[in-house]
Parts: C-alpha cells; sequence; structure tokens
C-alpha cells in the first residue's frame, strides 16, 4: 500500500507541471499554509476522486470535462 500511496503522490506533484488547475490548487494550498507534503497530499486526493469518476463512467481523462464540473460545483458552493 505504501507504494501505491507514493505513486499517487508523485503522480499528483508531477500533474502540476502539465496541468494548470493542479497546479493552482497546489499553490493555493501553499497560501492557506499547508507544507509542500500536504499539499501534494491533498491534490492526491483530488485526483483519487477524478480517477474514480473516470473509472465508474469509462470515460478518459479531460481536462475540459473535469473544468467544467468545477465550474459547475463551484457555483453550488457559494
Amino acid at each position: 500500500m505504501k507504494a501505491f500511496r507514493n505513486a499517487l503522490y508523485q503522480f499528483a506533484w508531477q500533474s502540476t507541471f502539465a496541468e494548470a488547475w493542479a497546479e493552482a490548487y497546489y499553490r493555493r494550498k501553499r497560501a492557506e499554509g499547508k507544507s509542500h507534503s500536504m499539499a501534494v497530499r491533498a491534490l492526491a486526493n483530488g485526483w483519487v476522486r477524478i480517477i474514480q469518476a473516470m473509472w465508474l463512467q469509462r470515460l478518459p481523462y479531460a481536462a475540459s470535462t473535469f473544468l467544467a464540473a468545477q465550474q459547475a460545483h463551484a457555483g453550488q458552493v457559494a
């Protein structure tokens, strides 16, 4: 299980270089006072939710789909 957690952690960190929303999320967590490790773990948890949704819906990852869902959710939270 430790290897899986490490893989998710590394995946989340590397995603900050490829996905603008992931970098923004990481920076927001750091601005909240979270350590690097805490911010990456929080991002990894977000990725787990995305991966689970992809698995259940049998769909490939699409940043546009994620961003649309994120916008819809933001409107409900506010």
